[in-house]
This record gives C-alpha cells, structure tokens and sequence, in this order.
C-alpha cells in the first residue's frame, strides 16, 4: 500500500488499513518505546505503542507524504510518547527528603496513642450493641462490605442492614 492511500483510508476510518499499519509498524514501534521506557512493565510499553496507533487514527490529517515516511511519522510519535511517559512515571516515585522528613514528623507517637484508644473505644462500643447488628457493624467498617453485601451473607433485608 502506498503512503498516501493509507493516509486517505485512515482519514475514511477504514479499519482494515489501519489494521495493515499496526501489522506492519507494531515490532518497529515497540522496539523505540522500549528503548525509552528500559525499566517499566510490558504493559507500559503496550500502552505506548498503542498511543501512537491511536493518535494516527484519530488525527491522520497530520501525516503529510511529502514530509515524512509513515515509519518515520509513527517513530517520532511513540519517541515522544515514550519520553512523556518515562517522565510521569520518574514523576510519581520522585519523593525529596525534605517531604520525607515531613512525612515522618506528622506520624510521632501522640498520634499514634490516640489513634490506638479510638480503635480499642470503638471496638468496645460495637461490642455493646446486640446481634445482628453488631455483626452488620463489623462487617461494614472493619471488612468495608456495602449493605447489599451484608444483607445477602447475613440473609437480611436491605432496610434493615
């Protein structure tokens, strides 16, 4: 197929050329991606490629035969997509010392005290209560099941739970 066929099919939102460009550039493109992305899941490069796939297929305008081949177009694409993504993810595990250090300040060990009291309080104050609805409180705060839930295990009604 030539390029600029391609082009026009893409832009007619012909799925079988799109799919012929995806056979033809997928090995290519997560070669480039994984380049970039050495240190990250599979998954993550995946996703990369993808990306680039489905950018052409929305914006296949953008592609222009007489600048550039199609396998360039798509490399510089996933290249970009790759290096985004090698950003965002340093992004997140990125943490300074001096948040660090923050972080650790605010847990001291009054915190902790008074957080151990109210747990021993509140398991005292379900304690109290009679059955089923002790069990429904157990199950909703300590387990974080939603009512329907409860009511199905314990065979109640919704209302009721």
């Amino acid at each position: 197929m030539k390029e600029e066929q391609i082009r026009k099919a893409i832009v007619n939102r012909n799925p079988e050329a799109m799919e012929w460009v995806m056979n033809q550039y997928a090995g290519l493109l997560w070669t480039i991606a994984h380049s970039i992305l050495q240190h990250v899941s599979n998954e993550e490069i995946e996703e990369c490629v993808a990306d680039t796939f489905f950018t052409f297929w929305q914006h296949p305008e953008a592609f222009q035969t007489e600048r550039s081949s199609l396998k360039n177009y798509l490399a510089t694409i996933v290249k970009h997509k790759a290096i985004d993504r090698y950003r965002k993810i340093n992004r997140r595990s990125e943490i300074t010392y001096e948040e660090h250090i923050h972080s650790i300040e605010t847990e001291d060990v009054l915190l902790q005290l008074i957080r151990k009291e109210n747990d021993i309080e509140l398991d005292q104050m379900i304690h109290s209560f009679p059955e089923p609805e002790r069990e429904i409180m157990k199950r909703r705060f300590y387990n974080g099941q939603k009512p329907h839930e409860i009511s199905e295990d314990l065979s109640l009604h919704v209302r009721q739970v």
